[in-house]
Order: C-alpha cells, then structure tokens, then sequence
C-alpha cells in the first residue's frame, strides 16, 4: 500500500528547516533506502544536514552550481530537487518529503514553501512530517514510525 501512495523505490526529494525538525529524518531516510530509493536534498543546514548525515550516498544539490545571488541559486538549487535539471543529469524527484520546524507545516520556510508548491505543480505526492495537518485534503501517514500527513495528487480521469 505504502509504494502505491509514495514512490519511495524511486527519487525521494527531502526538504526541511534549517533549523532542524522535531521530526526525525533519519529512520524515513532508511525506509527510503530499504525500499531501493535514491535520496536528493539540498545543502543547507538543518534538516538538509541531518538528511546528508542519514545517507552519504544522498545526492546533494549544491547552490553554488547555479549562477545569480544568493536568493536566486537557492532557488534554483531547491527547483533543481525537486523538478530535477537535465544540465545536472537529475531527472524529477518521484515524491517529496519535507520536515518543518516547530508548528509544523503553517510555519514553513521560503525554501520548503517553494520545495512544496513545485511538487503540487509537478503533480507528485507530497508527506509533510508532524502534527497538527498541514489542511484539507491531507491525509495521515506514518513513515518509519514518524507522524505526517500525504497529499496524492489529483488523478484526471477521462470518461
């Protein structure tokens, strides 16, 4: 049931605050790996951190790579993990997971804010870490033992 509601055998995008979750990351980095995932995530610190500390093997999306000030690559930088960038040879993320702060998903970053709003536009399933739901239409799904809530996207059926 669980790989049906997320891919997580596929391309796993991890975004969170950079200071740090209550949420842990780690043991849904290792169901990520154990269902025969790839992990990406940026290269902040926080949650990008923890995530990184979970799995050495994580593909890391540098900011750095991408041209422009600091608020552009960073842009960039969280496009490039979720959406994937063919000049970087990442193709898209199969699903996002995200980690907030202290208040759960009301309380997100610029950056996890955006993380989330590409995926919703990419039409991939989203699980948000934590209590209370993120809002309507949100489901609850425990990863690893760690609370959340998953957001399927709208399947389009033609009759």
């Amino acid at each position: 049931m669980l790989q049906q509601v997320l891919p997580l055998s596929g391309v796993a995008a991890f975004a969170g605050s950079r200071h740090g979750s209550p949420w842990p990351a780690a043991p849904v980095v290792a169901l990520v790996l154990a269902s025969g995932g790839q992990v990406r995530v940026g290269d902040q610190r926080g949650v990008d951190w923890a995530v990184r500390l979970a799995c050495p093997s994580a593909v890391v999306v540098e900011a750095s790579r991408f041209p422009g000030p600091p608020a552009a690559r960073l842009h960039q930088r969280t496009r490039a993990v979720v959406l994937g960038h063919a000049g970087l040879g990442l193709p898209p993320a199969s699903c996002l997971l995200v980690f907030p702060p202290s208040g759960g998903a009301p309380a997100l970053g610029p950056g996890s804010s955006l993380a989330l709003s590409l995926a919703r536009g990419a039409g991939l399933p989203v699980w948000v870490a934590g209590e209370p739901s993120p809002g309507p239409g949100w489901l609850p799904l425990s990863l690893a033992g760690v609370p959340g809530w998953v957001l399927l996207p709208v399947q389009n059926k033609l009759f």
